[in-house]
């Protein structure tokens, strides 16, 4: 065989292995995720077949009703918990958002996700949040000026942007604060399964211009091959590897971590941990934003010209105990707006009756600043009435419901972002939606 012919075997090997990380991710997503496919079998469904004519509408209703009636009476079993069908139903609906901050949890998830929110994690002590970096399109608007992609190429610049699992805080003293894991570590594993995630996929497309450009070797686009190939072998989704770490009180995690592309190994034993409350320490204050906060909040700054919040480490907070604690810290007005990318008016923060002699006000953020914290820090901070110390925040500003179902399951739903007043904060922090 010569060497051109075995170049394009390599060549070959290359996107048809990324074709089946491809493949293997949405159906790893589907396993990992529930996410639904009907086979097509030939079994005639009425109306419950999807169809793209415009001149088929069926009622959601309906729709529902009769799927419900058609499981009820040709599956192989008796169906007959009828709220079973319903929480799959919100389920399925809540997946085909396909937003990070949206998720269906079932009973086990949600009971621990209630419990982090008063502070008691399980796992290794530690929440995460799903991280996307640059897409496939703009990595191939950067190379708009060389050759043409092929059709298999084509089809590798399809797949969606997997997004990583990044820790946004860990509790101190905790498992995971133990084993030297900080907030921005990236998950690459977890016992021995590789995370998916897109970076072999860009790198593949890299090396597949390089190759056709004569700048690599077969032999070096052959490694590549058996590297992504091992790697998709093993893997699991980052939903998936977020379960294995956050959920249990018992028992051992090996967990591969990257900080600034530097690899390092941990053995991490599950334990109960406890997030720090509400503390104060002179003008001092550690301020979560749970029920009580507001009330212990109005104590600790009575009599003070200034204090200084901590927001660190403050990633799970309630929105609606945020907002107590504006009322008792900054004066009366509008603080910035929630939005949404509908046609909805923006609906204002506003402080009602508010404090009108506060303290002088010094906030303390960094990464694990996020959701109620930071919109917290960005309304007062937008507004002149505190000053911003310590790093960036998080970057995440979405307004998060909260809805529990009748078999102990429940999702998460953003309902708004938030948007600061602007031209008014002494520090730019954060990022956008």
């Amino acid at each position: 065989m010569n060497t051109t012919s075995k170049s394009i075997l390599s060549a070959t090997g290359v996107v048809a292995s990324v074709a089946a990380v491809i493949m293997g991710y949405r159906a790893r997503q589907q396993a990992d995720i529930g996410a639904v496919q009907v086979a097509d079998n030939g079994v005639t469904i009425d109306r419950m077949v999807a169809s793209r004519s415009n001149d088929i509408n069926v009622p959601a209703g309906d729709y529902f009703y009769e799927l419900s009636q058609k499981l009820k009476d040709q599956y192989v079993e008796p169906v007959t918990d009828d709220n079973k069908l319903v929480t799959g139903a919100i389920r399925g609906m809540i997946l085909s958002l396909q937003d990070p901050q949206s998720q269906y949890l079932d009973r086990t998830q949600f009971a621990s996700y209630l419990n982090a929110r008063d502070g008691k994690f399980e796992g290794i002590g530690a929440d995460f949040a799903l991280v996307t970096g640059p897409n496939a399109a703009q990595l191939e608007a950067a190379h708009e000026q060389e050759a043409p992609a092929t059709t298999a190429e084509d089809a590798v610049v399809s797949v969606q942007d997997i997004p990583r699992l990044q820790v946004v805080s860990v509790v101190p003293g905790g498992p995971a604060d133990k084993a030297g894991v900080s907030v921005g570590d990236l998950v690459y594993s977890v016992d021995g399964h590789w995370v998916a995630q897109s970076e072999p996929i860009r790198k593949f497309r890299k090396a597949l211009r390089d190759f056709n450009s004569k700048k690599i070797s077969a032999a070096a686009i052959n490694q590549l091959r058996t590297e992504i190939r091992a790697k998709a072998d093993k893997a699991i989704m980052p939903v998936k590897a977020k379960d294995m770490l956050f959920l249990g009180k018992s028992g051992a995690v090996t967990v591969v971590w990257e900080r600034k592309g530097v690899q390092r190994s941990t053995k991490i034993t599950k334990l109960h941990s406890t997030m720090p409350g509400f503390q104060v320490s002179g003008n001092e204050i550690r301020l979560p934003f749970v029920p009580a906060s507001a009330n212990s909040l109005k104590h600790a700054i009575a009599g003070k010209s200034e204090v200084t919040i901590d927001l660190r480490n403050n990633t799970m907070g309630d929105l609606g105990s945020m907002k107590q604690c504006l009322e008792v810290i900054a004066p009366s007005g509008e603080y910035g707006n929630f939005t949404t990318f509908r046609h909805d008016k923006p609906t204002p923060l506003v402080v009602r009756k508010g404090n009108s002699n506060p303290p002088r006000i010094t906030l303390v953020t960094d990464k694990s600043t996020r959701g109620a914290a930071e919109i917290f820090a960005l309304a007062l901070s937008s507004r002149g009435v505190a000053h911003l110390t310590g790093s960036e925040t998080g970057g995440d500003r979405d307004v998060r419901s909260i809805f529990r179902l009748t078999d102990g399951s429940g999702y998460t739903l953003v309902t708004s972002v938030y948007k600061p007043t602007l031209g008014k904060a002494k520090r730019t922090i954060g990022g956008t939606r």
